[in-house]
């Protein structure tokens, strides 16, 4: 079984012998994991990585994530050796600049999105899909689409109970609370590996639907992601609820908090049993992005 690899020691430096990664901290050797158990590779903050160790990787297909201590990519470096599909690109240029096309699928992505919140929550299917459907412009559905997920978050207040480590409602940059954080960490981490999946696919990662491209955010990946984020929400409102996640893992931060070291250990680990090694990543985005080739 695969695994996310995640590299998080600063001042770490990651070479290659033979077939395994090792990493080294002041020339000792603190961890190494054999290439046929790497589905990708997650290098966290000032870490080095040789050549030779990226040059294997991309031998054999595996990307290379790096992003900030707090999870943001900063860039992926991936083999050139993967599929692509000019056509649905092609595709995805018509329908972004065909304006009924456009509104249809910006209806699209935040349909799928209700659909996951609907089998997760006890908000009603029909009531939001009729607005929906009846909706003609995009600031329309983009206030439809934000009115569902503020229903969903009073939703998600009440399911995670008491112990919510102050969550009141959805809020980020900065996030003011331990749950926030987290919502905002795993976020990230799923943009991150949806990323490549849309790159894979051929699509392009900037041309997006319902958000719309700033700075080096990529749009498309935000759309395709907007049916990932129910589940996604729930798994750490179940961590919460549990009392898996406490305010004993987080340490706070000018106006916000941050895992600790060992904590955050834990949390990734609990992560890539939930999203990788069931296969949920996997079987969610070959799901979707069927779906989402009919409707292009």
């Amino acid at each position: 079984m695969k695994e996310i690899i995640y590299v998080l020691k600063q001042g770490s430096k990651i070479r290659r012998k033979d077939n395994q990664l090792i990493v080294f901290l002041d020339d000792i050797k603190i961890a190494e994991f054999p290439v046929n158990i790497i589905e990708c590779l997650f290098i966290f903050g000032n870490i080095e990585i040789t050549t030779s160790a990226v040059n294997f990787l991309l031998s054999k297909n595996i990307d290379i994530y790096l992003v900030t201590n707090s999870g943001k990519l900063k860039g992926i470096i991936s083999s050139t050796n993967v599929k692509s599909n000019f056509n649905l690109r092609i595709r995805q240029y018509k329908a972004h600049f065909d304006n009924k096309k456009n509104i249809e699928m910006v209806k699209f992505f935040v349909n799928e999105k209700l659909l996951e919140i609907c089998k997760l929550s006890d908000i009603n299917y029909n009531e939001w899909s009729l607005r929906l459907k009846n909706a003609t412009s995009y600031n329309e559905i983009l206030g439809i689409e934000g009115s569902i997920s503020h229903t969903f978050f009073k939703w998600f207040k009440e399911y995670i109970g008491k112990n919510r480590l102050g969550f009141e409602k959805r809020q980020y940059n900065p996030a003011p609370d331990p749950v926030n954080s987290v919502l905002s960490f795993t976020y990230t981490l799923i943009y991150n590996l949806l990323y490549s999946k849309v790159l894979a696919k051929g699509y392009d990662p900037y041309l997006g639907f319902l958000h719309k491209k700033k700075g080096t955010h990529a749009a498309f990946v935000s759309d395709v992601m907007e049916s990932f984020r129910p589940e996604v929400t729930k798994f750490v409102g179940d961590l919460i609820k549990d009392e898996i996640l406490t305010e004993a893992d987080f340490v706070p931060d000018l106006k916000t908090f941050y895992f600790k070291e060992s904590s955050l250990k834990n949390y990734l680990r609990i992560f890539n049993e939930e999203f990788l090694k069931n296969g949920f990543l996997k079987k969610k985005a070959d799901s979707f992005f069927k779906k989402l080739e009919v409707e292009l």
